[in-house]
């Protein structure tokens, strides 16, 4: 049981309070991540539940925060930011901070200086202590009112060829610092008006599917590189879960359609797509079950001041094995550790 346990702890990547080593707060979320094992940690800014800061203040309290997290945690830990730039930017000029610029001023720049723009956050992450950024975000900016994703300039534009040149400079600047990439929102974000932060978000029947899976299918198999999947809900593929909590999602499209075999992490599970359906530990084990390697719960969700769920997610996964809701189990539990030494190893090389 112990080893089962040891397993599913490096699925599990949750958000933490505190920000400074010694802070009592800091110092029970991580008690409850290294009962459960848990295999990352994504920080933030700003604490959206309980209000004021979280884990960042300045570049040297941040350095201490990561080498604390691995000392308690472990050297294999992953450490996460959505470090995208513009108004998706955890670390601001406002703390220190080089915020760098959105997805959509970036793509109006030249090759030279998005090389510059792209290894300024790689080095600034890397030398931080960080050892995945949680972009870019290569949905395509379809639906003009989106307030999410065209709305934040999230995007590097409607043309898939465009976005992935983009894109691919974002991944060759970050391999090169060893950190690790994430590509979202897989199956596509970018058509929708729908914020999943607020509710599921309803694709089905869009007709610009194929461009949108374009970036995930050119990008997917580059080194060092992770994808996303979104809490979308497509009901040609799955009538009822979004893809994050999908097998016809992750074991179907993504990774024998595009034949990707690296790390599928889901979007945050706090979020009002998943939260107003299902509990932590439920949309854990469902993620887990439909083929995904990592279940992020950042634990940061506006007015939602909850305990760290580390231990309630790692005993609903156990609940749904020994239950045979998740279908070999430990032999998948696995191979998602396999993909995660992998990652770790790809960005390592540099």
């Amino acid at each position: 049981m112990d080893d089962l346990r040891a397993l599913i702890g490096k699925t599990i990547v949750v958000g933490v309070r505190g920000a400074d080593p010694d802070s009592p707060e800091l110092i029970e979320e991580l008690a409850i991540c290294a009962e459960a094992h848990a295999g990352g940690v994504i920080l933030f800014d700003r604490d959206l539940a309980a209000g004021g800061d979280r884990n960042i203040r300045c570049p040297e309290q941040v350095k201490e925060l990561t080498a604390c997290l691995r000392e308690r945690l472990g050297d294999q830990l992953l450490i996460m930011i959505d470090q995208e730039g513009g108004a998706v930017a955890r670390l601001g000029a406002d703390r220190g901070f080089d915020p760098g610029v959105s997805a959509a001023e970036f793509a109006l720049l030249d090759e030279a200086e998005q090389r510059r723009c792209a290894a300024a956050q790689a080095s600034q992450l890397s030398s931080l202590g960080i050892n995945v950024n949680l972009a870019p975000t290569v949905d395509l900016s379809i639906e003009g009112s989106s307030t999410v994703i065209a709305g934040l300039g999230r995007s590097f534009g409607t043309d898939p060829a465009e976005v992935i040149r983009c894109a691919s400079v974002w991944i060759e600047e970050h391999q090169r610092a060893g950190v690790a990439v994430c590509l979202k929102h897989y199956p596509g974000h970018g058509s929708a008006s729908g914020d999943t932060h607020e509710g599921l978000v309803d694709i089905t029947g869009r007709t610009t599917a194929d461009a949108e899976i374009a970036p995930f299918q050119a990008l997917c198999h580059e080194r060092g590189v992770m994808v996303m999947t979104g809490h979308l809900l497509d009901r040609s593929i799955d009538p009822q879960l979004p893809a994050s909590l999908s097998a016809a999602h992750t074991e179907g499209s993504l990774r024998r359609d595009l034949g990707f075999d690296g790390v599928v992490v889901t979007d945050s599970i706090d979020m009002g797509a998943i939260s107003a359906r299902w509990s932590p530990g439920v949309a854990a084990a469902l993620a887990i079950g439909a083929g995904a390697d990592l279940v992020i719960d950042g634990v940061n969700a506006r007015g939602q001041a909850r305990t760290n769920p580390a231990l309630e997610i790692a005993d609903a996964i156990v609940s749904a094995i020994r239950a045979g809701q998740i279908v070999n189990g430990e032999q998948r539990l696995n191979a998602s550790v396999a993909r995660i030494d992998r990652l770790l190893a790809e960005v390592r090389q540099g």
